[in-house]
């Protein structure tokens, strides 16, 4: 297979990051982004070395941590190669919500709405949220792309007392976490989260445009406010052949 041609831009050794991290960011971006194609075989470390001035041992840092990171990797005797862009997602074991955690690692989030309105809650939406007979939530269902490619599809529910007027608010491309923090002073402290794996309906395969069924990754999660009390509750279907999902523990 031929190298891929111009496989970034020119070094700057006058920037403060060391020239490995420069030419791993150039090179991780060009996969990211497709412009090296999954099985696509890299120069050798003489031929980077040739063609940005730098060292083989600047070069070798550079292609050890993308190996590391699982964007490509090595066979002894024929060379380094680009594999499938598999990413760690960290949302599911963080506060934060996918959209401001895939945005603060460079990701571009795409979401659409499919259904946003205002509705009694369902059993299991009310016992999530600890509401009461007669109290109401935000209902949203939505999909979600990162980098163009689908990604998950979520529907959320937030108790519609705390969120006044939600159902009415444009939601296309925003991150609803910012949204309850901005518009309604609304900041989660903690959540619980239950993940399991499962097979799609026919209707999710056809949303998240499967090509053939695959299992996806069901995660339930309830978040709660710094007073204690539930803000949202959801279930998101996620596809994870080109991603895994991070949990970071501690003592």
């Amino acid at each position: 297979m031929n190298h891929p041609t111009n496989p970034s831009p020119v070094l700057d050794r006058n920037a403060g990051a060391p020239l490995w991290t420069q030419l791993r960011d150039a090179l991780r971006a060009r996969i990211l982004q497709g412009e090296l194609a999954v099985g696509n075989k890299l120069p050798t470390e003489a031929e980077f070395g040739a063609q940005f001035g730098i060292s083989r041992i600047v070069v070798r840092e550079a292609l050890a941590d993308l190996v590391r990171n699982g964007l490509i990797y090595k066979i002894r005797g024929q060379g380094a190669f680009v594999s499938a862009r598999e990413r760690d997602e960290d949302f599911v074991s963080t506060v934060l919500g996918f959209s401001d955690e895939m945005q603060r690692k460079g990701r571009t989030v795409r979401t659409q709405v499919l259904l946003q309105e205002l509705r009694a809650p369902t059993g299991d939406e009310s016992r999530a949220l600890g509401l009461r007979e007669g109290e109401q939530v935000v209902a949203l269902k939505r999909l979600r792309s990162v980098d163009d490619a689908l990604q998950l599809l979520v529907e959320t529910a937030v108790p519609a007392d705390l969120a006044p007027g939600l159902h009415r608010m444009r939601l296309e491309n925003r991150s609803l976490y910012d949204v309850l923090r901005r518009q309604y002073g609304l900041r989660i402290v903690r959540a619980e989260r239950w993940i399991d794996a499962v097979l799609p309906d026919s209707r999710s395969s056809a949303l998240l445009d499967l090509p053939a069924q695959e299992p996806l990754l069901r995660i339930e999660s309830i978040a709660y406010g710094a007073n204690g009390r539930a803000l949202e509750h959801y279930r998101a279907l996620h596809r994870c052949q080109s991603s895994r999902l991070h949990v970071q523990t501690t003592a």
